[in-house]
């Protein structure tokens, strides 16, 4: 009789929690809301993988600053019951890196920084202690760019590429506010940027992404992460300085569950076969866990 071999279960990744570094805490979770303070503000928001967990009963809940209800198409409403500004610096430091960002409520529940991020920077600026010579970093879906600007402080050359005209400017605001020159703000689709970087033999010691689920390039050039992902990645390596780099990728889609992506990975001719693969995520006071999207990482 022929054996059969059981099919490979998506075992429970690895999750990075938030150790240090930015100035934040995830407070608690429950009932799809997360409590979080950023700076001096604590903010309730919705979290749908948070649906299942049961919240403390803290004051802190009702005592937020900010509250944001989503309506459909995610964008929404926020109130407060404080005196809390529309707009407010929180401190981010390591080594010896002492950075701030401006940030601020948006017609969306997002405020202009992901926090767990904090630990691809440490990552990254740890790498770039170990570099010398010019380096140069290039960030692809890059949001307001506080990872460039992480980079460019910590001494790389940067390239940053968003789709938004307004992410990008809220990126310079920030890279003012830290009196960072060493970025290129280039508004463009990634996968167009990365095609023409190839056809020009350009190469980059850290490569960042941070790809959404669904998205429209700066002409309305459609995304999807199930079908665009693998092309762009075969794109990358070609990319990657033969001799040092380092890459990190931060991918937030159901539809693309830890496995997936690893098989995806390894079909890609140049992508290494040994890579750190586990998740980003956010740990509470009340012992809450938060899962944050895949991260794959590697360094040579």
């Amino acid at each position: 009789m022929k054996k059969t071999t059981p099919p490979k279960k998506d075992l429970k990744p690895k999750l990075v929690k938030l150790t240090s570094g930015i100035d934040y805490e995830f407070l608690d979770g429950g009932k799809g809301r997360k409590l979080e303070r950023f700076g001096k503000y604590v903010f309730d928001r919705p979290e749908q993988d948070l649906s299942d967990n049961i919240r403390s009963s803290r004051k802190d809940w009702e005592n937020a600053d900010w509250h944001f209800y989503e309506h459909k198409g995610k964008k929404g409403d926020w109130t407060n019951k404080t005196s809390a500004k529309e707009a407010w610096t929180i401190d981010y430091a390591y080594q010896s890196l002492n950075l701030s960002f401006n940030l601020k409520i948006t017609s969306f529940k997002h405020i202009g920084i992901f926090p767990e991020q904090a630990e691809n920077w440490k990552f990254m600026q740890r790498e770039l202690l170990s570099y010398q010579g010019e380096v140069k970093v290039l960030n692809l879906f890059a949001y307001t760019g506080a990872a460039s600007i992480v980079a460019a402080a910590a001494g790389a050359q940067v390239t940053n590429v968003d789709s938004v005209k307004q992410v990008l400017n809220w990126g310079r605001e920030n890279a003012e506010l830290n009196k960072v020159e060493n970025i290129r703000w280039i508004l463009e689709d990634a996968r167009k940027f990365v095609q023409k970087a190839v056809r020009r033999g350009d190469k980059y010691q850290g490569i960042i992404l941070d790809p959404p689920a669904f998205g429209l390039g700066s002409k309305n050039e459609k995304w999807k992460l199930e079908k665009d992902l693998a092309p762009l990645l075969e794109d990358i390596v070609k990319l990657l300085h033969p001799k040092r780099h380092f890459f990190i990728m931060n991918t937030y889609s159901p539809k693309m569950p830890l496995m997936k992506l690893k098989n995806l990975l390894n079909k890609i001719d140049g992508f290494p076969k040994k890579y750190e693969a586990s998740m980003l995520g956010l740990k509470s006071d009340q012992n809450h866990e938060l899962p944050l999207g895949n991260l794959v990482r590697f360094s040579k």
